[in-house]
Order: structure tokens, then C-alpha cells, then sequence
């Protein structure tokens, strides 16, 4: 036999050696033994690149764009930090850095104790990337871009043929369709030749931005809906438009830029391939019902820019289990995380003043909720259908107004209603609130 036992040996001892040299360099750590069997543990130790190691348990999380851990930390280690962890890196995409800072993210997680933060990119080279399957049959879509005024875009639809140019001397829809030779895979690659453009197609669902060319009000042709599978924006892409992914089943991963100002209403709606979703720095509101029933969502990372949650934003997030709900949110609207019956903790922060109607109805896993000294009402059905909640705790030394008795319909009667000392009998006769024949009320310094 060519190869001896003892000539592999000598090879493998040659290769651990030389990868060993490689750890060492880029920072890790080697173990010392004669043997194989440390070499999973000296490869985790190198820094950088993409994926992470951290640990899900603890409560200050670092995310990655596919949904992996990058770092994570106690609160009391997150305090000794005197700067972020290292951005992860990619091939083809540039990070940008992390949708909070350090300085706010301290000071959240001294308050709250736990956050999400999640890391922003950027295509490498500026253009926007559509991912796409083409099938037996579909061979046809139409692409269609709104084109902000005075802008150009390049299309190449990565098959190979002539590029295609969109252009504009107004805002307006711009589309042509593309024949593809054959089914499979290709990246359509759009860039900016001068101004901007929006990923929209459409202000109602009668489209999103792969179609047939067929719609109409009263039937839309939705043909092309599983086409894209992953879409990575690049430079001069200023939002994400209503409608835009609108049912985009197979949609599984998205990089979304911090040049992104706005994500518009139903933007990822019953995009339920989804996972994993950071929120760049750049946008002040989640529009209604933008991730609604994205129901593979477990990771969502929100910047302390935001301001505003709309009605369904997150609503049927099935697999969604924690959310870091930012100090700068005023609102949450109705049905926010309706049915999100995954969902075991949720910080209603101080600058929040309104829980909107069902904003937390079906949250069957969440187990305890406090609600903050700024909140003024609850709408109706906020919490019903939370049949887990052992404890609703109340800051404020006056009820928040509760629109009607529905907002703890189906809350366990074990649960117990903690409320700040010397007010019990303002909340055991406030309007609306739980019957304290029924629940219990305890009072707490």
C-alpha cells in the first residue's frame, strides 16, 4: 500500500503543527497533547469571521445576521467592558458595527438586564444582491424598483446576458421582465449608477418585487412569491418599502444597512422562512404588521432609535422568545406581538406610555410582566390569552387606565398582582382590573 500508517501519522502530526502556527497567530490558543482530540476546542479559540460561540443563556447577547451568538455576557461582565466585541466578518459584506452603542447599551442593561444588539452590513461592493431559484416553468419575472428622482440603476441579472439600465427623471415605478435560459440559482446584482431607489414595487399587496406582470386589485398574481431566498442591500438603497416581501415564503436571510431609514408596512409579511432580523440605527419605526406571522423569526434586534412599534409588527412570531424593547419606544401598538407563544420575557421600558389592544394577546410562555411608572392605559386584550403569568407588577403609584376587563381575560387566577405600598386600594377598585375576590394583590416597597 503507498501510503503507510505511520506516513499519515507523520501527516497529520505535519498538519497540526502548521494549523497550530495559524491559531496562534490570529490570537487562539493551543491545548498541549500528543493526540487529535483538543483540535475542535484550539479551532473555536480563533477570533473573528462569521458565526460565534457565545453562550445562550446569558443575557447580554451579541447577534449575527444568520441568528448566531457572536458573544454574550452576565450583566456584571458586560459592565467591565471598555468597548464592543470584535464585528464578525463575511465574505462579500462589510460590518458597519452594532445598532447600539456602548455607552446606551450599559446603561439599558444596568436598568433592565438583558439586551439584544445586533450587527449591521453592508454589501462590499455597494450593490444590492437578490438571491433567487428559478423554476421549471417560471423562467419569466418582472422586476420592478421605485426609482427616487434623477437616479439610474444597473441591472445584472447573473445568467450572463446584457445588462439592463433603469432610469429616472421623476419618483417612479420602474420594471422590465427577464427571460432566464434554464431553472437554478442566480444572484441579481443591482447597482446605482446616479441617485437612489427604494426595494418597493407596489403601495398595496397587489405585488411585491418579483411578479408575473399580471396583477390586478381583485386578483394579484403571486406566481414568483418563492423566488428569492436571500437579499443582501448595498449603497443608495434608502428603505424598505409596504409590501415589499409581502409573502416571500422562502425568504430565509437579509442584511439590512444602516442607510435604511424606514421599513415600511408588511414589508416581511408571512416571510415565515426568516429567522433572524437586526434593525440598523437609522430607523426611528417598524411599520404595521412588517414581520407579521414571520413565525421562523427567533431573533429580532431592535437600535434604541426606534420610537414607535406598529399594530402587528410581530404579530404570530411564533418562535420569537425574547425581545429588547429600547427606552425610545413610546408605543406599542395593537396586536404588536399577538400570538408570539414563545415569548418568556418582555421589558416594557419607562418611556413607553401605551400598551395598544392584544399588543401581548397569546403570549402563552410569558411568565411575568412589569409594567412601567409611564405607562397612562392598557388597551383592551392586552395580555389575554397569557395563561402563563404567574405576575403582573405595577410601578406606578397611580392605575394605568384599563379601556376595558378583556385585557386579563384567560391570565391564571395564581397569578398575583404586585403593586407599590400604600396603593392596594386604588388598584382594588381601579375599573377594569383584575377582581380581587379572584387574584391576589400584594403590596412592595
Amino acid at each position: 500500500m503507498p501510503n503507510t500508517i505511520e506516513q499519515n501519522l507523520q501527516r497529520l502530526v505535519n498538519a497540526k503543527s502548521a494549523i497550530s502556527e495559524a491559531i496562534t497567530a490570529k490570537g487562539g490558543t493551543v491545548s498541549t497533547g500528543d493526540g487529535f482530540e483538543e483540535f475542535p476546542a484550539d479551532i473555536a479559540t480563533i477570533p473573528g469571521g462569521g458565526g460565534g460561540s457565545g453562550d445562550a443563556s446569558k443575557p447580554v447577547r451579541f447577534m449575527d445576521y444568520d441568528g448566531s451568538i457572536v458573544a454574550s455576557y452576565t450583566p456584571e461582565e458586560f459592565a467591565e467592558l471598555t468597548e464592543m466585541p470584535a464585528n464578525p466578518s463575511h465574505d462579500g459584506l462589510t460590518a458597519q458595527g452594532w445598532n447600539w452603542s456602548i455607552t446606551d447599551a450599559k446603561a439599558y442593561v444596568a436598568e433592565y438586564g438583558l439586551i439584544d444588539i445586533g450587527q449591521m452590513y453592508i454589501t462590499d461592493d455597494g450593490r444590492t444582491r437578490l438571491y433567487v431559484r428559478m423554476q421549471e416553468g417560471r423562467l419569466s419575472p418582472v422586476l420592478k424598483l421605485y426609482l427616487n428622482a434623477n437616479s439610474e440603476l444597473d441591472i445584472d441579472w447573473g445568467d450572463n446576458t446584457s445588462h439592463s439600465t433603469f432610469t429616472s427623471t421623476s419618483a417612479n415605478y420602474k420594471s422590465e421582465r427577464h427571460a432566464y435560459a434554464s431553472k437554478g440559482d442566480y444572484i441579481i446584482s443591482i447597482g446605482v449608477t446616479r441617485g437612489s431607489f427604494s426595494l418597493q414595487s407596489s403601495s398595496t399587496v397587489v405585488s411585491t418585487l418579483f411578479t408575473n406582470g399580471n396583477n390586478s386589485s381583485s386578483s394579484p398574481d403571486r406566481g414568483y412569491l418563492n423566488t428569492i431566498r436571500k437579499i443582501e442591500i448595498g449603497d443608495n438603497v434608502t428603505s424598505i418599502g409596504e409590501n415589499t416581501f409581502y409573502y416571500c415564503t422562502s425568504l430565509s436571510q437579509v442584511t439590512i444597512p444602516n442607510g435604511i431609514t424606514s421599513i415600511g408596512e408588511n414589508a416581511f409579511y408571512y416571510c415565515n422562512s426568516l429567522s433572524q432580523v437586526t434593525i440598523p440605527n437609522g430607523i426611528t419605526s417598524i411599520g404595521e404588521n412588517a414581520f407579521y406571522y414571520c413565525n421562523s423569526l427567533s431573533q429580532v434586534t431592535i437600535p434604541n432609535s426606534i420610537t414607535s412599534i406598529g399594530a402587528g409588527a410581530f404579530s404570530g412570531c411564533f418562535s420569537l422568545s425574547q425581545v429588547t424593547i429600547p427606552n425610545s419606544i413610546t408605543s406599542i401598538g395593537a396586536g404588536a406581538f399577538y400570538y408570539c407563544r414563545s415569548l418568556s420575557q418582555v421589558t416594557i421600558p419607562n418611556g413607553i406610555t401605551s400598551i395598544g389592544a392584544g399588543a401581548f394577546s397569546g403570549c402563552f410562555s410569558l411568565s411575568q410582566v412589569t409594567i412601567p411608572n409611564g405607562i397612562t392605559s392598557i388597551g383592551e386584550g392586552a395580555f389575554s390569552g397569557c395563561n402563563s403569568l404567574g405576575c403582573v407588577k405595577f410601578v406606578s403609584q397611580t392605575p394605568p387606565t384599563v379601556s376595558n376587563s378583556s385585557a386579563w381575560s384567560g391570565v391564571p387566577t395564581d397569578c398575583k398582582i404586585l403593586v407599590p405600598r400604600g396603593t392596594l386600594s386604588a388598584y382594588t377598585s381601579a375599573t377594569n382590573y383584575p377582581s380581587s375576590s379572584t387574584y391576589t394583590y400584594e403590596e412592595y416597597d
